[in-house]
């Protein structure tokens, strides 16, 4: 889902018609489920603090409508930076409340806030803004607080458009970081280790470290802008090849696992480029075999994919609906949760109460409700639209969505040098 959504919703019809405390700040060894066959893959969950859990969320997905500036500060907008302890403590009481365990939330959206670049739009990365890391430490810290974990998506496929006056010279026009390998190492470098490094205040351990940061989602939908999707965003004049995004989400993946303990997903934009069973779908465009040519390191550790009405089909000839086809149909080796769904179930063709709990019996592995704040469309709700059914839902599955830690003692101190994926056995 991007700003205001106008694009997404005539795309989607075109479409249809033609994601313990431990004693030092270093990484320990990272989750990573080990190979299944589709049949058993049935209800598999995602795997965290030695338990494996239903993330029952929602997206946040920026506050006050501030695209981009939850986390960095937009220049254009009289440096402009939105992010509010106090808005977001209350934000975390309520979804606690309602036994939401999960919160997608946006951070370097198109660029335009964060982080920093030259003095060429389009440029390598230099750094993080003053606001930013404090801003990022903050949300961490209410969140352990208030029992969220958090999932950060780190770019939306609006790093590709075209740049648009208004929005910030940095808004958008990053089709290099994607294609041009020194400037994507300069965001590795010097923006995403050092956010992972960072220390949060009265805690041993870092942005990198904390457990209630369950996942990193590189990048938001972006199949908008792949050549081969067949449906490039029209915002999007110089758009990328499957192979050079492929590139991208395994080194940003490797880089990840390497300076992190936390888990790894991306925001498919449907089931039709993330399964190669669906009903008239494409293809899994990101499964282990399409990435790790490309960083050996960089696969996910689980799948997430979007739903919205148009994807139902005509369920004769295709069909991209997780309500339709289970995660074992879809042929989903990994667990799959439905990255973005509409709060008020517009066009689904059911209840949010019965699209819950359907998702639920056809073995996928969370769903993060779109979303706590009006993304700009007034579309698709806000959290009161549907915080009753989600408690509801969340109440009738406490033993999969009441997140705990299940380690049984606290991790050991790390040696100094440690393989880049230590393997472990789940349960699914």
């Amino acid at each position: 889902m991007k700003r205001l959504m106008l694009f997404g919703i005539v795309l989607f019809l075109f479409l249809a018609i033609a994601s313990w405390e431990t004693a030092v700040a270093k990484p320990q060894p990272h989750i990573q489920p080990s190979p299944v066959n589709p049949s058993s893959a049935i209800n598999a969950l995602v795997p965290w603090r030695c338990g494996n859990w239903y993330l029952s969320g929602v997206n946040v997905p920026w506050h006050n409508g501030a695209y981009g500036a939850d986390f960095g500060t937009v220049e254009e907008w009289g440096n402009y930076h939105a992010y509010d302890a106090t808005a977001t403590a209350q934000m975390f009481a309520n979804l606690h409340a309602a036994g939401v365990n999960t919160v997608r939330w946006w951070v370097f959206t198109d660029g335009r806030g964060a982080p920093e670049f030259d003095s060429n739009s389009g440029g390598g990365v230099t750094g993080l803004d003053a606001n930013f890391l404090p801003s990022i430490e903050s949300a961490i810290t209410l969140a352990a607080q208030y029992d969220i974990y958090l999932a950060f998506n780190l770019w939306d496929f609006g790093m590709l458009d075209d740049e648009v006056p208004g929005d910030g010279e940095h808004a958008g026009g990053h089709t290099d970081l994607i294609v041009e390998n020194a400037k994507r190492q300069s965001f590795i470098n010097n923006a995403l280790i050092p956010m992972f490094d960072h220390p949060i205040a009265g805690t041993s351990y870092t942005v990198g470290t904390h457990p209630n940061v369950i996942a990193w989602d590189i990048i938001n939908e972006p199949e908008w802008g792949i050549v081969e999707s067949g449906g490039v965003d029209p915002d999007i004049s110089n758009p990328v090849t499957l192979a050079q995004m492929q590139r991208f989400v395994a080194e940003i993946a490797a880089a990840i696992h390497q300076h992190s303990n936390q888990l790894i997903t991306f925001g498919s934009a449907s089931l039709k480029w993330n399964s190669d069973t669906v009903l008239g779908g494409t293809a899994n465009w990101w499964a282990d075999e399409d990435l790790t040519p490309f960083a050996a390191n960089g696969t996910l550790d689980f799948y997430q994919v979007h739903y919205y009405g148009w994807m139902n089909g005509d369920e004769i000839t295709w069909s991209y609906s997780p309500l339709f086809q289970s995660a074992a149909d879809a042929g989903l080796d990994k667990p799959t949760v439905i990255g973005e769904m509409p709060l008020n179930a517009l066009d689904l063709g059911v209840s949010l109460a019965s699209a819950l709990d359907t998702i639920y019996a056809n073995g996928y592995a969370g769903v993060w409700l779109w979303a706590y704040e009006d993304d700009g469309s007034g579309m698709f709700g806000t959290w009161p639209t549907s915080q009753a059914e989600l408690s509801s839902f969340n109440q009738a599955y406490a033993a999969e969505t009441a997140v705990s830690d299940q380690c049984s003692t606290p991790p050991s101190t790390l040696p100094d040098t440690l393989p880049d994926r230590v393997l472990g056995q789940l349960d699914f």
